[in-house]
Parts: structure tokens; sequence; C-alpha cells
């Protein structure tokens, strides 16, 4: 828009030459000079304007840094979270199989003894998952089909050898088990569920470091050593009730791992083979040779299947 400011020598030209009176010649000035407050306003109008959109802009561009960050963290938050519920879920899975594999425990102790309780049947099983626990090469159900064949979970079964307990341990045995253990020993422990399901899991965990096949493993607990070196060599001079108690542990084993499916994911890690050392393990204390000849002078005879419980 065009700003006119007139000035004297202006205003008398025009008025000189007539084409404009002075009064014509003001009202001009002044109308022209009236439009300069609106062009002032709109010229501070677009620089307020263009001030605003620029903050806007610049506005804008820091939202959309902080929602770009804010976004990476709550990515990162995600997939901490998912993690944790990946973790959290395997966990729960883990304790869900624990629970079925136990409850499937004690049912099969209920059904090979009808005489024991619900509760004892659970306390039994609770014990052989612990101890597995603890002594991871013991196969819980492995573990399971021993008790079976031993004293069909009976507490008080007592063998004509005096083997005593669920899982059948001879005093000697018990004196060298509670020497391991750091436990001091009495005949009365035998009979004690907990404690003989312990012993019996060490015994079976020393076994399993020192032999890589379960049959030896499983000809030592019954025969000791003597009958185990037969077993190995396959010699005739193996005693009959050896053989037939290692076939019978064994066949049950099978038959429960395909009764559960489960037992797989519980059977723990492989039998170590021998001379390995494993953490927690007599082996690593003791040499080989000595804890043969240790558990050969517990063992020097047979203990003959278990009898019905005393008194």
């Amino acid at each position: 828009m065009d700003l006119y400011h007139p000035d004297l020598q202006e205003l008398e030209h025009d008025v000189a030459a007539g084409s404009l009176t002075w009064s014509e010649r003001r009202q001009t000035g002044v109308r022209r000079l009236s439009t300069f407050p609106h062009v002032a306003w709109s010229a501070a109008a677009l620089v307020v304007i263009s001030v605003m959109v620029t903050a806007s802009i610049l506005l804008a561009l820091r939202t959309l840094h902080l929602e770009t960050e804010s976004h990476r963290e709550l990515q990162a938050r995600l997939r901490q979270f998912q993690g944790d519920l990946q973790v959290l879920n395997v966990g729960i899975s883990l304790d869900s199989r624990r629970k079925q594999l136990l409850l499937g425990i004690r049912d099969e102790i209920m059904r090979v003894n009808s005489r024991v309780s619900l509760g004892q049947a659970y306390e039994s099983a609770e014990l052989l998952l612990k101890a597995t626990e603890k002594y991871p090469s013991v196969d819980p159900l492995l573990f399971l089909a021993v008790g079976i064949v031993e004293s069909g979970f009976n507490p008080g079964a007592t063998s004509v050898a005096e083997a005593r307990g669920l899982y059948q341990i001879w005093p000697a045995t018990g004196r060298l088990l509670t020497r391991v253990l750091g436990w001091e020993y009495s005949d009365e422990m035998l009979y004690d569920p907990a404690t003989n399901t312990e012993m019996a899991a060490r015994d079976l965990d020393i076994l399993s470091s020192i032999y890589h096949d379960k049959r030896m493993v499983l000809a030592e607990y019954n025969d000791g050593p003597i009958n185990a070196g037969y077993l190995r060599a396959r010699s005739v001079r193996v005693a009959t009730e050896t053989s037939d108690y290692v076939a019978k542990v064994i066949a049950i084993h099978e038959e429960l791992e395909q009764k559960f499916e489960l037992g797989r994911r519980f059977a723990g890690r492989p039998l170590p083979r021998l001379g390995s050392r494993r953490e927690g393990s007599y082996r690593g204390r003791l040499p080989g040779w000595r804890l043969l000849k240790l558990r050969s002078s517990c063992l020097g005879r047979r203990e003959p299947p278990a009898m019905p419980p005393r008194g």
C-alpha cells in the first residue's frame, strides 16, 4: 500500500498548478496518512503470526522428539516385561509340572500299597522329589521303582538281614551314610521316612558318581559291589536275586516312564562317568576304590526281600 507524506513544496506546487486547492490536498494527505496505522498493525500481526508458527513448529519437533524417546523407552520396558513374563511362565510351568509329577508319584504309591493313607503317600512322594532335587543324578522315577521293589513303600518293613525302612537300608550301610551326611547314627532312624529317603538318595548318588550304568548302580545297591562286578562281567556267578532285582526295577522304571508324560523332563542329568567329579558328590572326597571297599565291608552279604512290618 502506498504511503504518502506530503510536504510543503509539493502542496505549493499542486496549488500553484491549480490542480488541487489547499483544502483538497489537505484532505487527500490526511486520508492517505490514515492508512498508516492499519499497515503497521498488519506488519506486527504478520511478525506475531510468523513467531507463533515458528514456535509451533519448534514445539511440534520437540514433542515429536519426546514422543520418540518415550516410544523407545516404552518398547524397552515392554521387552523387559515380556522377558519377565516368560520367566514367570516358565516358573509357573515348571511348578505345575512338578506338582503333576508329585501327584502322580503319590497315586502310584497308593496303588502299590493300599494300606498307605493319602497323607502318607503324599509325604513319601514329596520326600522323594526333594531328595532327587538335592541329588540330581538320581532319576525320580527310578527312585520310585526302587522304593516299590524294596518295600512297597512300607516305612516299617524289615528284611531277614535287618535291612529297614522304605528303601531297605542295612544298618552297616546306614552307619556309612550317616558319616557322609554328618549325622549321628541310630537304628531307629532307618524307620523314619525322611531319614531313610535321604540316605537312599545319597547312596544312589554315590553309586551314580562311580558307575555309568544304572544296572550296575541297582546291582550294587541291592547286593554290594561283588555281585555288581559279576553282573558287569556277565558271570554265571552273579546272584539270581540280584539279576531278578535289577530286571524288575528296570521294568517298573520303563513302565513308569511310559505312564508319566513328564517323567523324562524330571529324569535328572545323565549318570556321570566313572572318575568324574561332581559338585555335592562323595566321589570327589573319597577315592573310588576306598568307597567300594567301605561298601563291600558293609554289604558283604546279600539282603533278602523285605518282610512284613514288626508288631
